[in-house]
């Protein structure tokens, strides 16, 4: 499904385009198993709850109001500022406007589905996750996202088309730990971030992924980076050492990534952007 709330502006009509492309695939089968994430009906109310929640955590400082807001990939660095910050500052606070779901059909649970909208100007890509029916919309990836991403496929009927993750956050992750054989495509960030000393993993929680119009996959996912001592601390880490009066010796840090990528039928996938938060210290 691709809906499209009133009053987009010209600016977003960009971000509309480069997400949804045009009309449905032709060669992409409309019967698609299962049922949808959400409904129409549902889909604006789901984003407008959630928004709320998430900024109420923003004020309260307490982690357990921050863990009915998010999972997976988002929670750990927000648990790691709301125990060495306390309440976030109001710019923390998100307000997405113009949305366009992307939501797949799916058998059971859980259930996800895409959003693109934009959050103070800046274009965001996310995935809302529900473990249960019982359950609440958490966000499972939010990421600030420049340029167009590549075109989705289309059931017959609107709805997005949930496609393989193709092992993008395996080979990100294997790149990053300084494996010149992973098939991946790195962007600048990522091929000054490689650390041949520091582990690398995917997750916490599933990669997210939709098929594109040329039959690849979008891929939203997570990497963990257990970080080996020594070296400069980044600027996060600093903060964080000042404001809790410990040294910078012997100090392990756990960096969560998140990222997008685009992994075609066949070859090298592509990172099309991330960011990096601090999730952990020892």
């Amino acid at each position: 499904m691709r809906r499209v709330l009133a009053g987009v502006t010209a600016g977003v009509l960009v971000l509309a385009a480069g997400c949804s492309g045009g009309d449905e695939d032709p060669g992409t089968d409309g019967n698609v198993a299962g049922e949808p994430a959400v409904t129409a009906e549902e889909s604006a109310r789901v984003l407008a709850d959630w928004t709320r929640r998430y900024n109420e955590a923003v004020g309260s400082g307490d982690a357990r109001v921050w863990r009915e807001a998010v999972t997976g990939p988002l929670a750990a660095p927000v648990e790691a500022r709301v125990r060495t910050y306390g309440r976030l500052p109001g710019s923390a606070r998100v307000e997405p406007r113009n949305p366009v779901f992307y939501v797949p059909r799916q058998k059971g649970w859980p259930r996800w589905f895409a959003v693109a909208a934009l959050d103070g100007g800046r274009q965001v890509l996310a995935v809302f996750a529900r473990a249960g029916a019982k359950d609440r919309w958490r966000a499972a990836h939010w990421l600030p996202f420049k340029g167009r991403p590549p075109e989705l496929a289309y059931d017959s009927e609107g709805y997005a088309v949930p496609a393989p993750d193709r092992g993008v956050a395996a080979a990100h992750a294997a790149y990053l730990g300084g494996d010149d054989t992973a098939p991946l495509t790195p962007d600048a960030f990522s091929s000054d971030a490689r650390a041949r000393r520091d582990r690398f993993a995917p997750g916490p929680g599933p990669s997210y992924a939709l098929q594109t119009k040329d039959g690849g996959s979008l891929v939203w996912y997570g990497l963990t980076q257990e970080q080996a001592g020594g070296g400069t601390p980044r600027a996060e880490l600093r903060d964080y050492l000042t404001r809790t009066g410990r040294t910078g010796g012997g100090v392990r840090a756990t960096w969560q990534w998140l990222a997008i990528g685009y992994a075609p039928v066949s070859g090298r996938a592509n990172v099309l952007g991330e960011s990096v938060s601090l999730a952990a210290v020892r």
